[in-house]
């Protein structure tokens, strides 16, 4: 790989890294007034207009927490493991295509690499939950991991379905594939790719692994300040990830029924489309919890 590769490849990862920030900015502010919303609440509405400030105070706020170190943790694994969980998000968005032209690797085998990639979440708990030295940390890093593993079992069958529709692996290729929405033709398999992937990300009803009735919260109990903020970045990045993978599984991705425009518009056409259906579904997911 030339320098100018690597520069490229360093700034496109930095581009996805400051995209999926904003997104979930966006998320958490989205999801407290939706879900006052159901719950005949206002919502944040004091830190800027309609509170849209709110996110960025909470910014504020993890980034000036005092950021500890156990004395006893491994530090090396103790700090990769929040990092480890971000990457393991944007790895995925890599493939993820938002228009026919508009993704940053179109690979043969996008499903399995969306697969493997993903593991690497797992990882990081593990690595978060064994180095902070902590039995309540590694209890809790290993019941996450537990749920993490039965969950994969489902979602990688489910998986197969649009892989077989389509006849192939790769992500365009299954978007291109859908003149009729594969959740027409398999249903069950999208409601199980769904519901497996939310427990993945660990969002309510399937929460045990953060363990909030308790007084500890799991594998990140020992994390302070901007690596806590990282876990949440990953968790909240994870959620809106599925949500596009479920749009490109089942949802037809970026095909828009009879365009009739090219070049650019049809691109960019494309990519609204995509997005909003991306949104539809974080959504739903916001509505179960």
């Amino acid at each position: 790989m030339s320098a100018l590769e690597t520069v490229l490849l360093i700034a496109a990862m930095l581009s996805l890294l400051t995209g999926l920030s904003v997104v979930v900015l966006s998320l958490t502010w989205l999801e407290r007034k939706f879900l006052a919303r159901f719950q005949d609440r206002l919502g944040p509405n004091r830190v800027g207009p309609y509170g849209l400030f709110q996110s960025f105070a909470d910014v504020v706020k993890l980034i000036t927490k005092e950021d500890i170190t156990p004395s006893g943790a491994d530090k090396v694994p103790y700090n990769i493991g929040p990092v480890l969980a971000v990457v393991s998000v944007i790895g995925i968005w890599t493939i993820i295509p938002f228009a026919s032209t508009m993704v940053g690797a179109n690979i043969n085998v996008g499903v399995l690499y969306s697969v493997a990639i993903g593991a690497l979440g797992t990882l990081a708990i593990m690595m978060g939950g064994w180095a902070s030295n902590n039995k309540y940390a590694l209890l809790g890093a290993f019941r996450t991991a537990s749920q993490l593993v039965s969950y994969e079992v489902p979602l990688i069958l489910a998986l197969l379905v649009p892989t077989m529709l389509a006849g192939s692996m790769g992500m365009n290729d299954i978007v291109e594939a859908q003149s009729v929405w594969f959740i027409v033709y398999a249903p069950i398999a999208a409601l199980i790719f769904l519901v497996a992937s939310i427990a993945e990300v660990g969002r309510t009803p399937f929460d045990l692994l953060e363990a909030e009735s308790e007084i500890v919260a799991g594998f990140h109990v020992e994390y302070s300040g901007m690596k806590f903020g990282l876990w949440m970045l990953g968790e909240f990045a994870h959620g809106f990830t599925i949500a596009a993978l479920t749009t490109v599984l089942f949802l037809g991705g970026w095909r828009w029924p009879d365009m009739p425009f090219d070049g650019s518009v049809h691109m960019a056409l494309s990519a609204i489309w995509f997005i909003a259906k991306t949104y539809a579904v974080i959504l739903l997911i916001f509505w179960i919890r």
